[in-house]
């Protein structure tokens, strides 16, 4: 088995000056070392060994050591798919599962730059306009030689790109040009700049060749534009949820008198514990997957809210409105319900916050430069504001008492979902490995923290009736802490 690295280093010339973009390709080493931090700058600190043969499962556990759960793919699936819609999937599940949105379009003429790329056995060249003549504003190429599967080349690309200490295949990283490593990672996880009139538009192309290099040659084009392609061949809507697993939850909400709760998954699927009625799920195709579930005052409804800002309602769970028809500059990754049930919140990746029905907008941190991502939001049940939590454990309120973060610590593994008191004088925060994080009167009744778990935690809610809370992780299952009571757990 070979592995090989090549870099290209290209200009385009915008109306504000001239972007460096970088292309670089695979790399192979192997020292095992944690990982820490979700975007880039943050990258792993060192090479990460696979430790698996199947490809998929090293991906898992690598992206574990980041708090960001497994991808939500099925690999009979995700092999069926030409190996083009493998890359198109692979790269948009590393970025919406870290909070950056995703690229849309797969065109025409992208694919066959990174044909010419594959055939070639480099890194494939990008133009200076899409077809239709849509400048570009960004472009960044990667390529891979000598791998078994798109998966092997997306693990190398994302997770052993580095420096080994002593050598790595990834021609552009050494000691001595540190910041060339992870080059790979840095362009899949790139967050592009806006345009005057909203979001980028992201494009790519991806291609595969047995000509170009021993046992087969993948490579990538991506780029950004400030209007869409003419000739788009695949949109990510089509193909989002085609290859998920339905074996990934993403969130649970309980009941108000404990007695029983839900638990979601990315998929739509919503399955009902204890006395908690199951009012329905969703079946057929979404056009982004869902990324949490809320739960009526009264119990008898829920919504659910996927990446787009959709809004799916349940029971006796109103639809106030939401972003499914709009460009988000950051995917939704949470909602909160207002006390009366009548309206909610959503908050996007960026702290933008959506406020629909008689919830009210009392600010967000849209806009506003943030270390790291938002992954959640409360709401405070006694004023009607909002916390939004951040993977670092920042806090920003708004119209809600501040009560403490973890923003200044070093945690083990990032937060990923926080609840608040149903007095409004506290709140919780639960990390990717269930270490809880208490703040003003919310107790600590106990965490995870020092377990190892099968699935990252990927949400909590609080028992109202005990102050105690559950814990949910991405394989569906469940822990009880406090009075908080163990009802079932979802299993696909």
């Amino acid at each position: 088995m070979r592995y090989c690295s090549r870099r290209r280093v290209a200009t385009l010339l915008l109306p504000i000056g001239v972007m460096v973009m970088s292309s670089m390709a695979a790399g192979l080493t192997s020292t095992p070392v944690g990982a820490a931090g979700i975007l880039p700058p943050s990258n792993p600190p060192a090479n990460i060994a696979p430790n698996s043969t199947d490809w998929l499962a090293s991906i898992d556990s690598a992206r574990g050591l980041e708090g960001v759960g497994g991808m939500n793919i099925s690999e009979s699936a995700f092999a069926a798919l030409p190996v083009p819609q493998q890359v198109f999937t692979v790269v948009n599940d590393e970025r919406v599962d870290r909070g950056l949105p995703p690229i849309d379009y797969m065109t025409a003429q992208l694919d066959s730059d990174a044909q010419a790329g594959a055939d070639a056995g480099t890194d494939p060249s990008f133009p200076s306009t899409l077809t239709g003549g849509v400048p570009i504003t960004f472009g960044g190429a990667i390529w891979a030689g000598g791998l078994s599967s798109v998966l092997e080349a997306d693990y190398y690309w994302m997770y052993d790109d580095g420096f080994a200490g002593s050598a790595t295949s990834n021609t552009a990283c050494s000691l001595s040009s540190m910041s060339e490593c992870w080059g790979h990672r840095d362009i899949i996880l790139h967050e592009f700049g806006g345009c005057p009139t909203g979001p980028a538009v992201l494009s790519m192309g991806a291609a595969f060749s047995t000509s170009g290099y021993a046992a087969g040659s993948i490579s990538a084009v991506v780029v950004s534009t400030c209007a869409p392609p003419s000739d788009v061949t695949l949109a990510w809507g089509s193909v989002a949820t085609s290859v998920q697993s339905s074996s990934r939850a993403v969130g649970i909400a309980p009941l108000g008198n404990g007695t029983g709760y839900w638990e979601a998954e990315a998929d739509g699927t919503v399955a009902a514990f204890g006395a908690a009625q199951n009012y329905g799920s969703l079946s057929g195709q979404l056009n982004s997957p869902i990324v949490g579930i809320a739960a009526t005052p009264d119990g008898d409804g829920y919504w659910l809210v996927a990446a787009d800002g959709g809004i799916f309602s349940f029971g006796d769970a109103g639809f106030y409105g939401s972003t499914g028809s709009l460009r988000l500059n950051r995917p939704i990754v949470g909602m909160a319900a207002t006390p009366d049930g009548n309206g909610y919140w959503m908050v996007a990746s960026d702290g933008g916050i959506f406020s629909f029905g008689d919830a009210a907008f009392y600010g967000s941190m849209g806009g506003s430069p943030l270390n790291e991502p938002i992954v959640g939001i409360a709401d405070d049940p006694v004023t009607g504001g909002y916390w939004e939590v951040a993977s670092d454990g920042g806090i920003f309120s708004y119209h809600a008492p501040f009560l403490g973060s973890t923003g200044g610590l070093h945690l083990n593994r990032p937060i990923v979902g926080m609840e608040a008191s149903p007095n409004g004088q506290g709140y919780r925060f639960v990390a990717s490995d269930g270490g809880i994080f208490t703040f003003g009167l919310a107790p600590f009744d106990g965490s995870t923290g020092s377990l190892a778990l099968v699935a990252p935690v990927v949400g909590m809610a609080p028992d109202n009736a005990t102050n105690g809370y559950w814990l949910a992780a991405a394989d569906g299952g469940i822990f009880t802490f406090g009075g908080a009571s163990y009802l079932g757990r979802l299993v696909s």
